[in-house]
């Protein structure tokens, strides 16, 4: 679980002075952990350290200045040919700098705590999503497009963003909220505790996660514990599919309501992505755990 590091440790490290030397400095703005960092313009060549950091530059039309990804991102394949730079916690360095970028972008979600050093040793801006919840994705989108010169254009997103949300809500409130077991990962089982950000996105879709009382943001269960804690729905993404099919036939979890009821279901991999994508997720997840509202033919008029 290393790629769900928290950079905490970079509040304490200086941003200010941190900036391309080929590049004219024009504006200090802060980023999401309240760091000044110093950038040009209108930055124009761009390295995403993390998979939520592609995914919000694309959903804002910059794909176009990417000039780097890690390892794990999935830009679409016509954007174009853009270097792989490394893993969250492993970047290359010297590809970094060999791609002459003018802007660093990373996420508290995933990357290392040492790469403010490790920007500020190559002389480049380091930009910090910080995204605990959805409220401060949306507002770290915002952030982002003002950093990257289109202040309306994320506006203009997010403003879609949370019109999406506000019809999930509509249609949730005041409905039961089901117990829900979200299973990120099963062997050995992690799940989403009181800090994590899936546990608010399972909150915005109408349901309650059983293990939001877990005081770390991904803790590890034992199989006993998460039994005890009788969900009514389970739920994994789709990449652990064949985790659930064997779930559902598991004699340990066949007196667990969810199993019996037959509600063990999975999504897209983005509900776990700290980007504008989980809104998707969040969409996808309200459908699982009330159908009976969204199947409804109010609810294909849009009401």
């Amino acid at each position: 679980m290393g790629r769900l590091r928290v950079l905490t440790a970079l509040v304490l490290l200086p941003a200010a002075s941190c900036h391309f030397p080929h590049q004219p400095v024009s504006r200090t703005l802060q980023d999401g952990l309240q760091r000044e960092v110093s950038l040009p313009s209108i930055p124009r060549r761009i390295v995403a350290l993390a998979p939520s950091v592609t995914e919000s530059l694309l959903a804002l039309g910059f794909g176009d200045r990417l000039v780097g990804v890690s390892d794990f991102c999935r830009p679409p394949e016509d954007l174009g040919p853009v270097a792989r730079i490394g893993g969250l916690l492993n970047p290359n360095l010297e590809v970094i700098r060999s791609l002459h970028p003018d802007l660093l972008i990373a996420t508290t979600s995933g990357n290392d705590p040492d790469l403010a050093g490790q920007a500020g040793a190559l002389g480049i801006p380091l930009y910090i999503l910080h995204t605990p919840d959805i409220g401060s994705m949306l507002a770290g989108l915002e952030g982002l497009a003002d950093a990257l010169g289109d202040r309306p254009r994320g506006r203009q997103v997010t403003d879609e963003l949370r019109e999406r949300l506000s019809v999930v809500a509509r249609r949730v409130h005041g409905r039961p909220r089901p117990r829900v077991l979200f299973i990120i990962w099963g062997d050995p089982l992690v799940v989403p505790g009181a800090r994590a950000f899936l546990t608010d996105a399972i909150s915005h879709a109408g349901g309650s996660s059983v293990t939001a009382d877990a005081p770390a943001a991904h803790p590890t269960f034992s199989l006993e514990a998460a039994i005890t804690r009788a969900p009514e729905v389970i739920v994994m993404t789709r990449d652990n599919a064949a985790l659930a099919e064997r779930l559902r036939s598991d004699p340990a979890w066949a007196g667990v309501e969810a199993v019996r009821a037959g509600r063990v279901g999975t999504i897209d991999e983005g509900i776990v992505q700290p980007g504008p994508g989980v809104v998707a997720g969040i969409e996808e997840l309200a459908r699982l755990f009330h159908p009976e509202v969204f199947n409804s033919p109010e609810a294909a008029e849009g009401n």
